[in-house]
């Protein structure tokens, strides 16, 4: 890996004591663990129940009640599913964006990762509750790597170059200009990052696939397949367009011919509005 990188990787800013406690005692408890005792270290730190409470009412988990404690929010969404809730959340709101290397406003892309959050979870809701919220985390950090890379081209000085280089290419084959700069591109180096975090294995798994979905086991090939649609529909320079669009439906049904359990009509059912209009349009 590119040297910078590893410097990058090194100057991450350390999580919040009580995430690294609740991490560390749900990885290590198995079948010992408490709700009581989660409850307990998330409740050290008031912003973290806080921001909790707010995601629990929120749209993203889409529970049937409105829930006021933390313990009732861990009983109702599981250990696991709170620690990777809550490490995402922590992670996200460390890092200042500045994408301008890559030629993006940062408003708008900030904008396009909400939306990638809310589709997840809104997609998978009804078809299958335990994967969307297993992948909501990662849909949170999904375009963590173009935010650090664009970090460690400012730092070094390559951004003007890699901008205009990518407005040669005419902003595409960006994977390859990542490698060709950075040494990685944007998506191979969040799994290097969810593995840094300690984040679940399976969650590692699922990133690690995302660009050949079909190569993942059996056991995580549908998260991989769904992190790969839901990056593909909101290709940060045209999200939601009608190639993008098509490509994710062409997704769905190559996972659908190697045995995995989507809901076609769900999935068009879900898409956003403008994805709808555009997947009309004439060519």
């Amino acid at each position: 890996m590119n040297p910078l990188l590893v410097e990058t990787i090194k100057e991450l800013p350390p999580l919040p004591q009580t995430v690294i406690e609740l991490r560390n005692y749900v990885d290590s408890s198995g079948a010992d663990l408490e709700v009581s005792k989660v409850a307990e270290i998330l409740s050290k730190d008031p912003l973290i129940v806080g921001e909790l409470l707010r995601l629990a009412n929120s749209p993203f988990y889409g529970l049937s009640r409105q829930v006021s404690t933390i313990q009732q929010v861990v009983s109702l969404l599981g250990a696991g599913t709170i620690k990777n809730t809550v490490m995402a959340n922590a992670i996200r709101s460390n890092f200042s964006i500045n994408v301008s290397p890559y030629g993006l406003d940062n408003n708008a892309f900030l904008t396009n990762c909400s939306k990638e959050v809310d589709f997840i979870s809104a997609w998978l809701r009804e078809e299958d509750k335990a994967l969307a919220n297993e992948l909501i985390p990662c849909a949170m950090l999904l375009r963590l790597g173009m935010i650090l890379l664009s970090d460690m081209l400012i730092k070094s000085g390559k951004d003007k170059e890699f901008l205009e280089q990518n407005k040669a290419n005419n902003f595409q084959d960006v994977h390859n200009l990542e490698n060709q700069y950075c040494g990685v591109d944007s998506i191979s180096f969040l799994g290097f990052l969810f593995n840094h975090w300690e984040f679940d294995e399976r969650l590692i798994q699922s990133i690690a696939y995302i660009h050949n979905p079909h190569a993942a086991t059996q056991e995580i090939k549908k998260n991989s397949y769904a992190l790969a649609v839901t990056n593909c529909l909101f290709e940060p320079y045209h999200p939601l367009s009608q190639f993008n669009s098509k490509k994710s439906i062409a997704l769905i049904n190559e996972a659908i011919g190697q045995g995995v359990n989507f809901n076609m009509a769900n999935f068009l059912a879900k898409l956003p509005e403008e994805a709808k209009e555009n997947l009309i349009k004439d060519d």
